[in-house]
């Protein structure tokens, strides 16, 4: 029976390794789909999608195609939130529950975003001192010695310059 045991033994050996082989290769089977449109439909390309899983704080990104659709695979079941962010429009945000083994589609509409402009205000001098109103320069001598008016006369000068 020594021959027996070393069958049996190799029986039990294949069989572990099998049950531990199919542990080994356990994914979860979720995934979340979707598209992301326009207030008129049509898909939007080159989105940034972000999905978040509440539980853990892990973030999965993606970006969409030319036709606006994205796609996450492998996926453990739970709570996630779906953020879109594309320039032009309003970015958008939702949760959404994750089930065992679902494929969720989630279509997302995105709104036009408002214009919005930045106003910079600096401490900096301004370049026109709007509180003055007179207008006046201080020639140098080798200034005046360089203006193109004939004979060099600051009498001219004052002329041209009324």
């Amino acid at each position: 029976m020594p021959g027996t045991s070393k069958v049996h033994f190799s029986l039990l050996s294949i069989a572990a390794w099998l049950a531990l082989a199919g542990v080994a290769f356990g994914q979860f089977t979720s995934s979340v789909q979707g598209v992301v449109q326009d207030p008129t439909g049509a898909g939007v390309a080159k989105a940034a999608v972000q999905l978040t899983n509440n539980a853990t704080g892990v973030i999965e990104k993606a970006t969409t195609d030319s036709a606006g659709n994205f796609r996450f695979v492998s996926l453990a079941p739970g709570s996630y939130k779906v953020s879109v962010e594309v320039a032009g429009f309003a970015k958008y945000g939702s949760n959404i529950t994750l089930l065992t083994e679902q494929n969720l589609n989630v279509p997302i509409t995105l709104k036009v975003g408002m214009v919005t402009e930045a106003v910079t205000v600096t401490s900096a001098a301004p370049v026109v001192d709007t509180a003055d109103s007179r207008n006046q320069l201080t020639l140098e001598n080798s200034g005046v010695a360089q203006l193109p008016v004939a004979g060099r006369n600051l009498v001219t000068l004052t002329t041209l310059s009324r």
